[in-house]
């Protein structure tokens, strides 16, 4: 008789689940939307943003499992979305964007409260619903329907991600003889998390005293920089500031090296040199529009015209089999 009875409820259940499922679609849709218009105004670097409505099936097990008599009252994750970011610092800033956005009902930090040997499974949890700003037809059904969101770092989702895949849900499920290595790669997760974060600071740091001498240094302290990545940007900025942030720097990095050019003065010879000639290649044979060009095109450009190994490097970029020569290198500048 009892058996009897589980089956009936669970097909009641299902039944209402079912007949909820457009509810779920549009809250999914309308949650995921909104957090990622949410996030999008802020410069926290997001990775990605999953959602998904839990399958029908994992529900009912999860019914049968912790024996739950009101399920769409007590299961609060059938609708899921989880951010996953870049740093550890990031997960607070989210979870007040979190805070401001949605109403919240609960919040778990598994990250904080959790035993170190848990770490697969650290996220910063919330259980939300829809905020009291969300008025009138458009949301009629689904406003009053909570949800989850789960915030974690990529680290953090790579870990959960193979424990959920090894199977293993407590310490207790792991064989003795694989618990050594098990803890030690969940460590080695935990580490890279704190190393990329104390990375990151440090980039931050060593790329403002580098703008600082590029805005404030001596002529001599620029030159002398060495060529990488945040120096190019911090001299670009200066030299030809216009629409710099959008342009991919890492191939003129590559190529300036190639090429042998070690300092930033070295750079920055070629190009008060060679600007005018630069801009005149770019309207004649790439057809850009003087108001146009990009910084990086006038660095490339500046440089091709006096360095033939950085000519071929950049002109292989675009055509991959050709093979210039001299003659045909001092034709193109002579302009």
């Amino acid at each position: 008789m009892k058996k009897q009875t589980l089956e009936v409820e669970s097909e009641d259940f299902a039944q209402t689940f079912k007949s909820n499922e457009a509810f779920y679609e549009r809250l999914v849709e309308e949650a995921h939307f909104t957090l990622k218009e949410e996030l999008d105004k802020t410069e926290i670097k997001i990775h990605s943003i999953p959602s998904r409505i839990k399958k029908i099936d994992s529900f009912l097990n999860k019914i049968s499992l912790y024996k739950i008599k009101k399920p769409f009252e007590e299961i609060n994750d059938i609708i899921g979305l989880r951010v996953i970011c870049l740093f550890l610092t990031d997960i607070e800033k989210i979870g007040n964007v979190i805070r401001e956005t949605f109403h919240v009902i609960k919040e778990d930090n598994k990250i904080d409260n959790s035993k170190f040997a848990s770490f697969g499974y650290l996220s910063v949890h919330f259980i939300v619903r829809l905020g009291d700003n969300f008025k009138g037809t458009r949301y009629n059904n689904i406003c009053e329907i909570p949800f989850e969101i789960q915030v974690r770092t990529i680290a953090m989702d790579a870990w959960a991600n193979i424990s959920h895949y090894l199977d293993y849900k407590t310490d207790k499920d792991i064989p003795e003889e694989l618990k050594r290595d098990f803890y030690a790669l969940s460590g080695m997760f935990y580490v890279a998390d704190k190393h990329f974060q104390l990375f990151f600071e440090q980039r931050k740091e060593n790329t403002e005293e580098i703008t600082e001498v590029f805005e404030k240094g001596k002529i001599e302290d620029i030159n002398s920089q060495p060529i990488n990545l945040d120096t190019i940007k911090a001299f670009l900025r200066d030299k030809l500031p216009d629409n710099l942030e959008s342009q991919n720097l890492s191939p003129l990095v590559e190529d300036l090296s190639a090429s042998g050019l070690k300092t930033i003065g070295e750079l920055n010879l070629l190009i008060e040199k060679n600007k005018t000639k630069a801009i005149k290649y770019a309207e004649k044979y790439l057809e850009t529009p003087n108001s146009e060009i990009k910084d990086s095109v006038i660095c490339f450009v500046s440089v091709a015209i006096d360095n033939f190994d950085f000519f071929i490097c950049f002109r292989r970029r675009s055509e991959k089999d050709y093979q210039p020569n001299v003659d045909e290198w001092k034709s193109y500048f002579d302009i």
